[in-house]
């Protein structure tokens, strides 16, 4: 049975403080003394300044993994390529991909030499670190650097391959049949209360079943409305993603009959 008031949504890890260096806190220390001295409204004000950056920073966060969970590109709302550890935007050009965990990483300079690590960050500057065991044990400036190799292990290559096997599974919101993304999955949004809600279905016979068994309300009307202009309830997905409900793919084979 199809669960028609919502399902419960992952919990979202709370952001964790990072620590401070000895000299930075020294610092942080001597501008709040002065500044309480001088002007204790600004300290206030600083702080509330810091508050609102951070509730910008998390509900951009929060709409960018919610587009990346749909398939959709954070930059421009259009849908990725998903490759192993690579998810690619190809008409923006937006990437983002995963470094090895057993692995490790191998930056390749000009000159023919290389250095090893455990994973890379590449900095605002584009100069690279090579963190081993948590340490930054090498910065390589740009225009050293030739190419950076990831090295993976067979069973982590195994390992995502299964992830994303399972990852890619929907189960049909009417029969519970589990199929891949890949094949027909007819997709409905509805709002049977005051909150859009997303329904998956196997084929377009469990959609139409699930549709007559779970009218709408007249003035609603959400099985015929599109979504987008629509505000007759609140949203849960943005409007790039409710246009994947206009979205047609090939019809199974027992549809045709």
């Amino acid at each position: 049975m199809p669960t028609l008031f919502g399902r419960k949504e992952k919990a979202e890890e709370a952001d964790k403080a990072v620590p401070l260096g000895d000299d930075q806190k020294e610092e942080l220390e001597e501008d709040v003394s002065l500044l309480q001295k001088e002007d204790k409204a600004s300290v206030r004000k600083v702080i509330s300044e810091v508050k609102e950056t951070i509730k910008e920073a998390t509900r951009a966060s929060l709409r960018d993994v919610k587009l990346l969970e749909e398939g959709r590109c954070p930059n421009c709302g259009r849908k990725t390529r998903q490759f192993l550890f690579t998810t690619v935007c190809e008409y923006c050009g937006w990437s983002s991909f995963i470094t090895p965990k057993r692995g490790h990483v191998t930056i390749h300079l000009r000159n023919g030499g290389t250095i090893e690590s455990h994973t890379v960050f590449r900095t605002i500057q584009g100069d690279v670190l090579g963190i081993t065991d948590d340490v930054v044990r090498v910065r390589v400036p740009q225009d050293n650097i030739g190419y950076i190799e990831y090295i993976w292990t067979d069973d982590e290559i195994a390992e995502r391959r299964e992830q994303l096997r399972r990852e890619r599974l929907v189960v049909c919101d009417w029969c519970g049949r589990e199929v891949q993304w890949d094949e027909y999955v007819a997709v409905t949004y509805v709002a049977f209360g005051k909150e859009q809600q997303k329904f998956v279905f196997c084929s377009e016979r469990c959609k139409q079943a699930f549709q007559k068994q779970y009218p709408t309300r007249i003035h609603r009307n959400c099985y015929e409305r599109p979504c987008e202009g629509c505000d007759e309830c609140i949203k849960r997905y943005p409007d790039e993603e409710t246009w994947e409900k206009l979205e047609e793919k090939p019809a199974r084979p027992e549809d045709k009959k």
